[in-house]
């Protein structure tokens, strides 16, 4: 019976609470495009309501480029040229999201309840830390990832992954023997890595429409985009879908003076 409610409560629920997780190296355009979708759809009474609760490791500005925050005791793998490097402030931390999740103050403060989780990819996703011996390596993504597996039974409509952010929800097992896809330049490598996933190539983008739950709440959707600028084409079918159909979509492109021409094939871009 209570899979049964959460099923029918999906259905009904309007999707308006966005949440993005952010890390060390990840690609602006991933971010700022989708995001931008969504603030443009602020503009309009019906979709006024949307909300963004942007969250970290820290709440150290972070970096586009793969740097660490100012009092990380670790270091990257490898140099990298800091050069025309962005940051965005992140609002609370990821122990902050799940300590409000888990006592249901969301919805009560800063943060709200996570509707939609969106996952950026970008050159961090690859990359490892070095602790202060230079010996021990960890992922990169390894505090968002159990950040994901933590707020994943709270998520209550979608996850939205663009370029190889599918490649850091498919290491939490939470893709496995779903459809996804993810950049078109790094396909061989993400896929090599994630085999119990569904890869489908050569797709701007991708809707996955669970049958059963695999962790998440029953219907609890998960869109993918191939790379970078294909995050503004799976943000605009995700509007399409659940704010009113393709004329929503359409009007939003216009406002972005983007010629969305809907391609479901990645193969234009290689």
């Amino acid at each position: 019976m209570s899979r049964l409610l959460a099923r029918m409560s999906h259905k009904t629920l309007r999707p308006l609470h966005y949440h993005l997780p952010l890390f060390p190296g990840f690609q602006l355009l991933d971010v700022a495009a989708p995001l931008d979708i969504l603030n443009i759809r602020t503009q309009y009474p019906d979709t006024a309501g949307i909300t963004l609760t942007v969250s970290a490791e820290t709440i150290d500005p972070v970096s586009v480029k793969p740097v660490p925050p100012p009092d990380a005791k670790w270091k990257f793998d490898i140099a990298v040229n800091t050069a025309c490097n962005q940051h965005l402030v992140p609002q609370c931390t990821f122990a902050d999201v799940i300590r409000a999740l888990k006592s249901g103050k969301a919805g009560h403060g800063e943060i709200q309840p996570v509707d939609v989780l969106i996952i950026p990819g970008g050159p961090g996703t690859r990359l490892n830390r070095l602790d202060h011996t230079g010996m021990t390596a960890v992922s990169n993504t390894k505090e968002v990832q159990d950040f994901i597996v933590d707020v994943a039974p709270y998520v209550r409509h979608s996850i939205i992954t663009v370029c190889t952010g599918s490649h850091i929800l498919a290491q939490t097992g939470l893709l496995d023997h779903r459809q996804a896809t993810t950049n078109s330049a790094r396909y061989d490598d993400v896929t090599g890595k994630s085999q119990m996933v569904n890869w489908q190539p050569n797709k701007r983008w991708l809707r996955d429409i669970p049958e059963t739950s695999g962790g998440l709440l029953p219907g609890v959707e998960i869109w993918s985009s191939a790379g970078v600028s294909a995050g503004m084409d799976v943000m605009l079918e995700f509007i399409s879908a659940h704010y009113g159909g393709i004329e929503i979509g359409m009007q939003t492109a216009r406002r972005m003076e983007y010629r969305w021409e809907r391609e479901r094939e990645a193969s234009y871009f290689l």
